[in-house]
């Protein structure tokens, strides 16, 4: 920066750099902080608002307004709570990056690429690719443990002032920054640690807090790329890294930093690995269509929530889905209450996490020892929201619900139908249909990247088996066929573990080994989902084909999970352990219900069934492309529509694409 200019924090409180950095804020029409002032509001009285802060930067009267919380999905699954400045602030905030950027910017390692000028997701996959081709072939693929949130203030401000405190006007913009920082980390509840996300100064302090990390894992001869907190070591050979990787760790424990355990292991390029929105696989760099890469500051966001113990999710897109938003308490130490027409979380102490309008949420999941109130009760039953209790298998323990569809006709019409052999075993080889080709394929795909001889067995048995369901006109008949199949599967499925069970694997309830348990309490979640696409289809879901028809017994719940059991509970369990989100540690002795999990591993089902159904799949009549609970939805109707019509060919369960 040239100091023979004005001094930076001349520069920072000039009504000019003030009116760029309000236009950067507009242009990124983020919505209000923590006053609810929104943009247009501020946009009013432009002059008076940015003259005011000038007059009270320069009077030492300024003092950071309330902070709002709001939630983004990662890149990775699960959701990022950004907390967001007000208006007013982010225009400093804005103002001081712009001046501080050309200061900081010389600095910077050649690694990193995030919240740089002339940098971005593109350079970062050219650096990946030019030191592959020159033998970096090993790959550490490492993830920081909240690393916005664990910032080291103390650490960082001794940065700042290192760098500041010689320029000209660097002491009061340094003092300014520690405000800043001060308000952020009240503002997480995290005192001398954490920086907010939802701050256009943010990623440039980021950058400057993990630069050192930059400077010293390259000076170890080999190469960091490194977007935000985010990044890969690439090495030459396996030794190399595993040493590099000890240093890292030791680097990021001077800042009291820690990687995280299921996000960081040691890959090479024939095996693959995803980064920044691209999967690099051998000579291959292929994007994701729908990446989420921390290009540019957020746009206005839609989920209001995420705390630890509280999983609210939702789709990314509302457009192809408006329903079905779940909100999760998970945690013994959370109570559900009611404020103002809202949901409101709190903790036991009283302080509130999260308050949510009631319209924005679809169903509420409650874990045992959650506390309630009376009046979040009638909230969702006013509202017509469904709330379910579930144990610590994931096992519904019961449902408040308001009345039930009153649809006669259509329930007759089940009965019909149910009571028709021809009919209802139409609509069973359909099912079972389904659950086999849906088996088969999930088989491939876990297998694409561990070729197994028992798998292709398994493939051949259960192809088999699907020829066979065509020709046959019993319900019993076609059971017999979906149980030789599984039969094949199971064993199968198991051969696709990275780490295999001892004695392979057979589907058990109660669990008695981690796998069994993390799909019985995924099927707890799918069952609860498809119960209420059910609901919405005014479907009665005691009457079934494949299930059976008697008293006190949903059969047709069951039935229609069949379709989505394997990408959603089966496949989605060996997901999660192959990629070291649940590991064996998180499952204790079992009791008489079954193997105990803690929270970790309840809290990675659940954000990994969340992060799933949130995908977009292909439409079961090729309209399109929907999420997966607008899928469960769509394949009821489409029930109601063949009973009501009688005419079995209306039904059309979802089918995976191989």
């Amino acid at each position: 920066m040239d100091t023979s200019g004005p001094d930076l924090w001349s520069h920072i409180t000039s009504m000019e750099a003030l009116q760029e950095a309000w236009a950067r804020v507009a242009m990124n029409e983020g919505g209000p902080g923590g006053d609810g002032i929104s943009l247009e509001e501020f946009r009013r009285d432009l002059f008076g608002n940015l003259t005011q802060l000038r007059a009270d930067l320069l009077a030492g009267s300024w003092r950071p307004l309330p902070h709002r919380k709001v939630a983004i999905p990662k890149k990775k699954p699960g959701y990022r709570v950004l907390t967001i400045p007000s208006i007013r602030d982010r225009v400093l905030h804005t103002a001081i990056a712009q001046a501080l950027t050309p200061v900081l910017e010389p600095m910077f390692e050649d690694g990193s690429f995030a919240y740089r000028p002339g940098r971005g997701v593109q350079d970062a996959v050219r650096r990946i690719e030019h030191w592959r081709n020159r033998g970096y072939s090993i790959v550490i693929e490492a993830d920081i443990v909240s690393y916005f949130d664990n910032v080291d203030v103390e650490l960082l401000e001794s940065k700042l002032k290192t760098v500041l405190d010689p320029l000209p006007g660097g002491a009061p913009v340094h003092a300014l920054i520690s405000a800043i920082l001060a308000a952020g980390a009240a503002a997480l509840a995290t005192p001398g640690r954490g920086i907010v996300q939802g701050s256009p100064l943010s990623p440039l302090l980021a950058n400057l807090h993990l630069d050192a990390l930059d400077e010293e894992i390259e000076g170890e001869g080999v190469k960091i790329v490194r977007f935000a907190d985010d990044f890969v070591i690439l090495c030459k050979s396996e030794k190399r890294a595993e040493k590099v990787l000890q240093r890292c760790i030791a680097v990021l424990a001077e800042h009291n930093l820690r990687l995280h355990e299921d996000g960081t292991r040691i890959v090479n390029f024939d095996r693959g690995f995803d980064f920044i929105g691209y999967l690099f696989l051998r000579t291959l760099a292929l994007q994701d269509k729908n990446p989420v890469v921390p290009d540019k500051p957020a746009k206005p966001l839609k989920s209001e929530v995420t705390d630890d113990g509280i999983i609210k999710l939702e789709e990314r897109d509302a457009r192809f889905d408006t329903i079905g938003r779940v909100l999760y308490l998970v945690d013994a130490d959370h109570q559900l209450s009611v404020r103002n027409r809202a949901f409101s979380v709190k903790r036991n102490d009283g302080a509130e996490l999260i308050a949510i309008p009631h319209g924005k949420v679809g169903r509420i999941e409650i874990s045992k020892n959650v506390a309630f109130d009376h009046a979040a009760i009638d909230l969702a039953l006013d509202a017509g929201i469904e709330l379910a209790f579930f144990d610590g298998f994931g096992q519904t323990r019961g449902l408040v619900a308001g009345p039930s569809p009153r649809r006669a006709g259509l329930h007759l019409a089940q009965a019909r139908a149910i009571l028709d052999p021809t009919f209802a075993a139409a609509l069973a080889a359909k099912l079972v249909d389904a659950r086999i080709r849906n088996q088969r394929t999930q088989l491939m795909r876990l297998s694409r990247s561990r070729p197994s001889t028992a798998v292709d067995d398994a493939l051949s048995a259960m192809l088999r088996q699907l020829r066979r369901v065509p020709h046959e006109s019993t319900v019993s008949a076609l059971r017999g066929h979906e149980g030789a199949a599984t039969a094949a599967y199971w064993p199968a499925l198991g051969a696709t573990l990275e780490n295999r069970l001892e004695g392979g694997f057979q589907r058990q309830r109660p669990a008695s080994d981690p796998v069994n348990a993390a799909i019985n309490y995924l099927t707890g979640i799918l069952e609860r989902d498809i119960r209420a696409a059910i609901q919405a289809a005014s479907l009665h879901p005691g009457f079934a084909c494949l299930h059976g028809t008697r008293d006190r017994h949903d059969g047709l719940v069951f039935d229609l999970m069949e379709p989505f059991r394997a990408p959603l509970t089966e496949g989605l369990a060996v997901y999660l352990f192959n990629a070291r989100r649940l590991r064996p540690e998180m499952f204790s002795d079992r009791n008489d219900e079954g193997l105990l999990m803690n929270a970790d591993a309840r809290k990675a089902l659940i954000v990994g069934y969340e992060a799933a159904v949130e995908k977009r799949i292909n439409r079961t009549d090729g309209k399109g492309k929907l999420a997966w609970r607008p899928m469960m939805r769509l394949q009821a109707a489409s029930l109601a529509s063949a009973v009501l019509q009688a005419n079995a060919d209306l039904f059309i369960p979802y089918l995976m694409e191989a």
